[in-house]
């Protein structure tokens, strides 16, 4: 009887093993039919947004792996547009893009592939490190973890838009130097382990500086998951903190390289609302009101926009009510994980896990480049698949260990049902990253209240109407393109780029009246906006009024003075109005920025005839013939 009763358990462990077995393929496989059926289609997909920024215009990535050495010599943006001081230091994420310049040479197609294969490769990570951060769970509770998390809607903004591989990459690299930290049950890392997983840390770092998170996370993970043991979550704490000094001195002399001394950087009140605050109380609140944006947004994954700028998530104060709701939910949740670090550590787990991986985008402690974005929460959305889950099984009182249970059914009910939800979401947001005009598009109808997004569709119908010969579709897109501009001015008067792009479309309409208040508009904000400048110049001369063209020009150039355009209009300016030392002198100017042109040389042979030196006239009357425009 004995012996039967040894056979029958050895064949119960035999059979859960092999169903584990089988379930962690299933597990592995619907991870990647669900990113396929999630995000198949945007291998079709036009280049958007910031796609420009480290890839399509970016001087050292156009030069594929030939670059290489410029990825980790300068700050990230510095090849792009000559960006100096502090700025983004993503050397690995450069040398990613650099690889598909090499392959690919810059097809849109190709990289949203790459994002798809990078995205699945890092699901299949993150399911791996959860089996060792939860050896005790069923491989299916484990599956939904890692299921929820594949398919939140957020994570649309990261897969679609190819600049966004930095979180991609910065979350794989984490996930796996996490872990390689985090070794099977009962073992501690060996020196092999420390000194790899902090190798893949440092990889982390190079790809986004956000992921710095990662420093505290391990060890802490390391420290509630493993009984408790400080030794070594201290040594990973100290191996992966000299990681993090390694990182910031090699960024440190990218940016010196950058030609310019490090400065603190100036943050626009269009990008970042916190910048208008005007008090503490102000900004205490309204960064309260942007962590519960931060909460809203795991929970409620919809409208989705690509942005959130001025106004769309406004200045508040004490007297609002929404900040007074995300202090509780924050306290609440602080003081939770606090009283049940060791009785409920899970639970506890992910609240510490979403307050460390959201603080350094979250504007609490620092002021980030944006008000908030939906890829800041890429990474710390894990945060909220394993809550949701285990919140779950608790309440249901599944058995983790062996998931059995009478309400097992309503389990499996419940996470399919969020799980079609969010497929459906991330399918309709997927749709919108198409183009610019389908994101602008979709955008300007999710954040009415954006200047920027509403700037960024009139655009778009600006660049249809200039590129449309039927006479009809022009209007419309003119139309259009003036309601949007106007909306965003109407949010944001001090929108400098978007009143002069609606002086240029009522230009572009023949309305110059219109053109030149909202160009003068354009100036209040930015008094050296040279286009604005320039154009209302432009509009003097076709009216013969020198005085006021010469007066425009004269400040396009004084706020440009080394600009082909800004050169060229003033020294026109200036031959029209009979200041020949002052045409001369710019076309010496010209000569010097090799921005000579066949007018600029005849010009200069009339100014010199003008004052009787015919030598000097027939060498520019020469040049001028030489000249092809």
């Amino acid at each position: 009887m004995k012996q039967k009763n040894i056979s029958q358990k050895t064949n119960t462990i035999s059979s859960e093993k092999s169903s584990g077995s089988s379930m962690n393929i299933v597990v592995r496989i619907g991870l990647v039919l669900l990113v396929l059926i999630m995000y198949g289609r945007s291998v079709g997909f036009e280049f958007t947004l910031d796609d420009d920024l480290f890839y399509q215009k970016h001087e050292s990535v156009q030069k594929g792996l030939s670059g290489f050495s410029e990825f980790f010599s300068y700050g990230s943006m510095y090849k792009f547009d000559g960006t100096t001081g502090v700025q983004p230091y993503r050397p690995i994420t450069l040398l990613s893009f650099s690889i598909d310049k090499e392959l690919y040479d810059n097809s849109p197609g190709k990289s949203h592939l790459l994002n798809l294969i990078y995205y699945i490769v890092l699901l299949q990570i993150l399911f791996s490190l959860l089996k060792r951060l939860f050896p005790d769970f069923h491989i299916a509770l484990l599956g939904f973890i890692a299921l929820l998390f594949a398919a939140h809607p957020l994570h649309s903004e990261v897969i679609c838009s190819v600049k966004s591989r930095d979180e991609i990459l910065a979350a794989m690299f984490g996930f796996l130097s996490w872990m390689i930290l985090l070794p099977k049950k009962n073992e501690r890392p060996t020196i092999l382990q420390i000194l790899l997983g902090t190798f893949f840390f440092l990889l982390s770092l190079c790809s986004k500086e956000s992921a710095i998170a990662f420093a505290v996370i391990i060890p802490l993970s390391y420290f509630m998951f493993f009984k408790n043991e400080l030794k070594t979550s201290l040594i990973e704490l100290g191996s992966l903190s000299l990681a993090v000094v390694l990182f910031l001195l090699m960024r440190n002399q990218a940016i010196e390289n950058s030609i310019g001394v490090p400065h603190t950087m100036q943050i626009p009140l269009l990008d970042n609302i916190l910048a208008g605050a005007q008090n503490f109380a102000q900004s205490s609140a309204t960064k309260m009101e942007i962590l519960f944006y931060n909460l809203r947004f795991l929970f409620a994954p919809w409208p989705l926009s690509w942005d959130y700028s001025y106004n769309q998530i406004p200045l508040m104060d004490w007297t609002n009510v929404l900040p007074w709701v995300s202090l509780i939910l924050y306290g609440f949740l602080f003081v939770f994980a606090v009283l049940q670090f060791k009785k409920n550590p899970v639970l506890s787990f992910s609240i510490y896990y979403f307050f460390i991986s959201t603080s350094p985008t979250n504007n609490l402690f620092f002021l980030n480049g944006s008000t908030f974005a939906e890829r800041f929460l890429f990474t710390p959305s894990l945060a909220f698949a394993i809550a949701f889950v285990f919140l779950i099984v608790q309440f249901l009182k599944i058995e983790k260990e062996r998931f059995i249970g009478k309400n097992k059914k309503i389990l499996t009910s419940i996470m399919t049902t969020i799980l079609l939800v969010f497929i459906v979401l991330g399918n309709i947001r997927c749709t919108d990253w198409q183009s610019n005009f389908t994101l602008f598009e979709a955008g300007a109808k999710s954040v009415p209240n954006s200047s920027r997004a509403n700037a960024a569709i009139g655009s778009e119908y600006m660049n249809k109407a200039e590129k449309e010969t039927d006479p009809v579709l022009k209007k419309v897109y003119i139309d259009n393109s003036i309601k949007f501009y106007k909306k965003s001015i109407a949010v944001f008067p001090q929108n400098s780029d978007a009143s002069y792009k609606l002086g240029l479309i009522y230009y572009m309409n023949g309305d110059t009246n219109q053109a030149i208040k909202y160009y003068m508009q354009s100036l209040e904000a930015t008094p050296k906006q040279i286009y604005a400048l320039n154009n209302l110049g432009t509009i003097y001369v076709s009216r013969n009024n020198v005085d006021s063209a010469y007066y425009y020009f004269n400040r396009t150039y004084q706020a440009d003075t080394t600009n082909p355009m800004s050169i060229s209009n003033y020294l026109i300016a200036s031959f029209n109005k009979g200041y020949d030392d002052q045409v001369i002198y710019l076309g010496k100017q010209a000569e010097k920025f090799n921005c000579t042109s066949k007018v600029i040389y005849e010009l200069m042979s009339k100014t010199y005839a003008r004052k009787g030196n015919n030598e000097e006239s027939q060498k520019y009357l020469q040049l001028m013939n030489q000249t092809l425009k």
